[in-house]
């Protein structure tokens, strides 16, 4: 499984930039190899928010439901509902940290960091780490744009 672009939105608070998803801009796009055949879905039903603090560290969580997983064969789908036990897990979750790095929180013009997020995943009710190399658009207007990959076994969490 792979993903994510991810549009954020901010509001300032004294703890730092508070950035809650932006739904309607934000996607996670997964691909399962599986013996038979490699399937490619998406998911625009995301929910998410991140911290950035005024040192730099970013602490970050995005969910997707499970339900919403579409791979454009409604019958994969389900199976894929079924396999995950979706009615009693029924979001997969990422919660990580970064260091962006001090000056990183109000930007005085467009920058694009590159970095690495440390975090976990829970997929099936399993946890698992994972380490997401990240690449984030900061603007000035305090919205920012993430984009990060990282592979996960399907195996590794329980699911057959």
């Amino acid at each position: 499984m792979s993903a994510a672009l991810l549009a954020l939105l901010v509001a300032a608070t004294p703890a730092g930039r508070v950035f809650a998803l932006d739904a309607a801009k934000s996607t996670l796009r997964y691909h399962v190899v599986h013996r038979f055949h490699d399937v490619t879905g998406v998911s625009s039903s995301l929910e998410g928010r991140a911290v950035l603090q005024a040192d730099g560290r970013v602490l970050a969580m995005v969910r997707a439901p499970i339900a919403s997983f579409d791979s454009g064969e409604r019958n994969r789908d389900a199976h894929m509902r079924e396999a995950t036990a979706a009615a009693r897990f029924p979001f997969v979750v990422f919660k990580g940290f970064a260091r962006l790095g001090p000056g990183s929180a109000a930007p005085a013009r467009s920058v694009t960091v590159e970095t690495r997020m440390e975090g976990e995943v829970e997929l099936h009710g399993v946890k698992k780490p994972v380490v997401v190399p990240l690449e984030i658009d900061l603007s000035p207007d305090g919205t920012a744009r993430a984009r990060g990959s990282f592979e996960v076994s399907l195996d590794a969490f329980g699911v057959e």
